[in-house]
């Protein structure tokens, strides 16, 4: 009866929550249909406004909360589809005029700021010395847009003898006259019949100067519209030179081989590539860390390796305290945190019991366990999506290729440094009054040849983490191995997958299909053409990026503020380059945004693992704000520092 009613469907709603998304919806509108260049940036394209729309929708979702914060990576990949992308809706396609060689459209708009397209023989290039558009092949078309009865198209190209352009219209248009004259060869016809209108090569190469869309054929006729190829700036040249990174520059001609890029309208995204980020490699690397958790949960492996490392601390309370610092920070490193302060909070109960109320003991060891959890996290890629998102960006955006192994050498001693810090604070504001502690950590223990399927799985997999540079097989790759093994043996079944966080997964993917779009989209690219981050200062850069991370995670989800930052930092640094080099490079910037989120532990609300210390009542607001302040600001001064000194080394290339 129970399962029947939590699955029907709930009519409640807060006005606060709705009202919120209503102004959310309506500021993303107004950012959708301002004019282009409201936005100050040049060459600006309606794909890349829209872009900007969302992601201004993404912030004031994820800032708010007036819809779940998965619920607003999923909006964003959504709307990406059916807006941006080769599949959106026919009301949000390109509607101006088109090239098209071997039956795949190229685009290009009366701005002329465009890239051009290679395929197979068929060439598109701007010259600079002829000032042309050279069509060279067969069966390149220029489709322009939608004209009326009476229009005229009006063409100006150079060809060789026998070389010709050609004017036709589609089933429903006709297209009468069309002559050539002089050597420039001027091409003319009028329309008779509402519909487009296509220029067509038949093979050789055509050097087009302009086209042209008269009202009338008479003298007096204005035009409509005109591309003129032979107006193209230096500062056209040179964001035609820096597109995408794919330009070849030789003797003055320009071209790629991606697709031509409209300036008023844009390349659209591959539908395929949004959808993919539910797919990116990284997700796998979570799902693999999350497969790990359960399986060390189902086996008992968790209880059996916390009751075998608190051993060694013995029954005195301050290394009680230090134990269960140590030990939650390592479970976290490849458990979810929030998991491990669940699980570690669990282990405490008992202990609780046999302490007095009237000491700080209690206060202490809650304390101790989301402390650790966030600190634990920071030392592997896995071990909190803020990382991930940084790793993604550093591999994938900047080329940097960061392994598990050579993260995990540079933050797992730091994390170990900082969770001895954390020790020593913890225990001088809330010392114990009884000094010793008896402590049981009971629960059950697989036995049969499961546990060994496990247990085994467990290590290889970790070495494989920390040895990817050894054996040449990525982490994201390697998170595989936990999934098959686990599958085929019946350690996890079918019930299992339920458990598995997939809200944080949509999360990621949602920052992702954001990078994506910055990127794929031009409009990072453009930002760094508009912006002058060179005349910026790096560490201002380091100072503000951090802070303003660290301030919105204490508020809202540190995977959204990763999402949101990580993107845009990502843009800066490209555009500052060598710049860098005084704070240490990019590295420092984005993994610092990763260890800010992380640090970010001042309120019951800013993590999962305070707010589960918290609702035991043993800990108030204040106590949690104090700690949380004292280790987070010790956390990212040593932690930038150590990026610095990364940095400046080169260990992270």
């Amino acid at each position: 009866m129970d399962t029947e009613k939590t699955s029907l469907l709930d009519n409640s709603y807060s006005k606060k929550k709705m009202l919120e998304l209503a102004v959310i919806l309506l500021v993303t509108a107004v950012i959708w249909c301002l004019p282009l260049d409201s936005f100050g940036i040049e060459g600006l394209t309606i794909i890349q406004q829209r872009v900007i729309a969302i992601f201004v929708f993404a912030t004031l979702s994820w800032l708010t909360e007036a819809i779940p914060s998965w619920a607003t990576s999923l909006a964003i990949i959504t709307i990406m589809c059916f807006t941006v992308s080769n599949n959106s809706l026919s009301c949000f396609k390109e509607t101006c005029a088109k090239l098209q060689a071997n039956d795949k459209e190229l685009q290009v708009t009366k701005d002329i700021k465009f890239t051009s397209g290679i395929y197979d023989s068929d060439k598109i290039v701007f010259d600079r010395n002829e000032k042309t558009l050279i069509l060279n092949g067969k069966n390149i078309i220029m489709k322009l847009p939608e004209m009326k009865k009476g229009e005229t198209v009006l063409v100006t190209y150079l060809a060789k003898e026998g070389e010709k352009g050609y004017l036709a219209g589609s089933k429903n248009t006709v297209v009468k006259g069309g002559k050539t004259t002089d050597d420039s060869k001027t091409l003319m016809a009028s329309v008779t019949k509402d519909g487009p209108v296509y220029f067509t090569t038949k093979g050789g190469a055509l050097h087009l100067k302009s086209i042209e869309l008269l009202e009338s054929s008479g003298k007096d006729s204005k035009s409509d519209r005109k591309w003129d190829f032979e107006d193209m700036s230096d500062d056209d040249l040179r964001s035609l030179a820096a597109d995408n990174q794919t330009w070849i520059c030789k003797d003055n001609a320009y071209s790629n081989k991606d697709l031509i890029e409209g300036a008023d309208f844009g390349s659209e995204l591959s539908s395929t590539e949004i959808m993919a980020t539910f797919a990116n490699p990284v997700i796998m690397l979570f799902l693999g860390g999350f497969i790990l958790a359960i399986a060390a949960t189902k086996s008992g492996l968790d209880v059996l390796l916390a009751r075998s490392l608190i051993k060694p601390f013995g029954n005195k309370s301050e290394n009680v305290l230090l134990g269960f610092l140590l030990i939650t920070g390592v479970f976290s490193m490849f458990v979810s945190n929030t998991a491990t302060a669940a699980m570690m909070l669990t282990f405490l109960t008992p202990v609780f019991a046999a302490l007095p109320a009237s000491g700080k003991g209690r206060i202490a060891l809650t304390l101790c366990i989301p402390v650790a959890a966030n600190i634990g996290g920071i030392a592997t890629p896995i071990g909190t999506p803020p990382n991930a998102i940084a790793v993604q960006a550093l591999n994938d955006t900047l080329h940097m290729s960061i392994g598990f192994g050579q993260w995990m050498m540079v933050m797992f001693p730091f994390v170990i440094l900082m969770l001895f810090i954390s020790w020593f604070i913890i225990k001088k504001l809330f010392p114990f009054s009884k000094k010793t502690i008896e402590l049981d950590i009971t629960g059950n223990v697989h036995k049969g040849w499961r546990m060994w399927v496990v247990s085994i799985t467990f290590i290889v997999t970790i070495l494989m983490w920390l040895l990817d540079r050894v054996t040449g097989v990525d982490a994201n790759t390697v998170a595989l191995i936990p999934m098959g093994v686990f599958a085929i043996t019946g350690v996890i079944t079918a019930k299992d997958l339920q458990s598995i966080d997939w809200s944080v997964i949509w999360m990621v993917a949602g920052g992702f299909a954001l990078g994506l779009g910055l990127n794929s989209s031009g409009l990072a690219a453009a930002a760094i053409d508009s912006i002058p981050f060179a005349k910026w200062s790096p560490l201002m850069i380091l100072i503000a990026s951090g802070l303003i991370c660290y301030v919105l995670s204490n508020f809202i989800s540190n995977t959204a503020t990763a999402a949101l930052l990580v993107p845009i930092l990502a843009v800066v640094c490209t555009g500052m380059g060598d710049l860098l080099g005084s704070i240490g490079g990019t590295s420092t910037i984005i993994i610092g945004i990763a260890l800010s989120a992380s640090s970010a532990m001042c309120l019951p609300i800013s993590t999962p693992p305070n707010a589960i210390a918290y609702s035991t009542g043993l800990v108030k607001q204040n106590d949690m704000l104090k700690i949380g302040l004292i280790i987070g600001v010790l956390c990212m001064v040593i932690g930038y520092g150590i990026l610095y000194l990364v940095g400046i080394s080169h260990l992270f290339g």
